[in-house]
């Protein structure tokens, strides 16, 4: 897996089914009496209930402590990062969501212990290292977990059940992924539209920003920086000009925009790049940001980009998209194959 999958994880409680849920094994009873009233074991030794579960999953209990931890921690996230109280009427909905992630991660850690899969302490260690790299000190890992509602050991925890979960897709779809030649043909002959590149234009600017500045005073804006033109046009260089004078965040490289294409610049601004001739000095204008002066340095016609110039990306997108479905399929059969039991009615 690679270190970026983990950078943000903390974010995925947005799929509180990977990281949150809970399910503990039923024992068996000597009787069909003492099966109906249902108890197991929980890690702590503590029993739960049938009637302190939400779901049952091959026989496995979905507790309602959990259910009800990550409803409640959903919707604290929601608050915080919203500033907003959490609509009532979307509880149902929430409910719903938590309950069929926590009844799909279930499914996916049986099958991960079917199949006997697991991940090194020294594989883990590694990742929760690289995770924590992310973050300036010690303190600010402490207080990302905090922010999450995540104690440290939490969060290990589910980590590592994630990393679980992740070898299991690995292992039975992904490393199953091939693209052939073939594919990636068809694909590039039946949606040329991918492969066309507009005409481009590079340029460089000299802007003064106009934002905060009265409108008696943008006559004098204007007709300095006409004068910087001038300069430029009798010969003085346009990017010591642009380091000396623009007030822009490009001033320190000279003014260089790097290349775009139509539609990434405000309408005045494009209008101007695309009318002028490379090296050519454009007029003053003006846009919602200030006034600026451009000089376009290299025009890009519009082209198709060859198969061959295409092909590694092809098989990137085509990799991606098949694991993608074949992830979501592997998973819907599991969910399909598996005896599950809801507990609980939510609206």
């Amino acid at each position: 897996m690679s270190r970026n999958r983990y950078i943000g994880i903390l974010l995925l409680l947005a799929i509180p089914a990977v990281l949150f849920a809970g399910g503990n094994q039923e024992q068996e009873q000597e009787s069909a009496a003492d099966q109906s009233a249902g108890s197991q074991q929980e890690s702590s030794g503590e029993p739960i209930q049938v009637s302190e579960a939400v779901a049952r999953v091959n026989g496995e209990l979905v507790s309602r402590e959990e259910f009800d931890s990550v409803v409640e921690s959903n919707i604290a996230r929601y608050e915080a990062q919203r500033g907003e109280a959490f609509d009532e009427q979307q509880l149902p909905q929430l409910e719903r969501q938590v309950l069929d992630g926590l009844i799909t991660r279930t499914v996916l850690e049986q099958e991960s212990d079917r199949l006997d899969i697991t991940v090194s302490d020294e594989r883990f260690a590694e990742t929760l290292d690289q995770f924590k790299q992310q973050f300036p000190d010690e303190q600010g890992y402490q207080t990302a977990l905090e922010q999450q509602g995540f104690t440290e050991a939490e969060f290990e925890t589910e980590l590592r059940r994630q990393m679980v979960i992740e070898e299991l897709i690995r292992s039975q779809v992904y490393d199953q992924v091939t693209v052939s030649e073939e594919d990636m043909q068809e694909f590039y002959d039946n949606n040329p539209q991918y492969f066309q590149q507009q005409d481009q234009v590079a340029a460089r600017h000299i802007i003064f920003t106009t934002d905060g500045v009265e409108e008696g005073e943008r006559a004098a804006l204007q007709e300095e920086l006409a004068g910087i033109r001038e300069e430029i046009v009798e010969g003085a260089d346009f990017a010591e000009m642009a380091r000396e004078h623009s007030q822009g965040p490009t001033a320190a490289n000279g003014g260089d925009l790097g290349t775009f294409g139509r539609g990434q610049m405000v309408p005045e601004f494009e209008n101007a790049a695309f009318e002028l001739e490379v090296g050519e000095i454009s007029p003053v204008i003006e846009t919602q940001f200030g006034y600026h002066i451009l000089q376009v340095t290299e025009r890009v016609p519009a082209q198709t980009q060859s198969y061959a110039e295409a092909q590694e990306r092809i098989r990137q997108f085509l990799t991606e998209d098949a694991r993608n479905s074949g992830a979501q399929s592997y998973v819907e059969e599991l969910r399909a194959d598996a005896d599950v039991e809801e507990l609980i009615d939510i609206e």
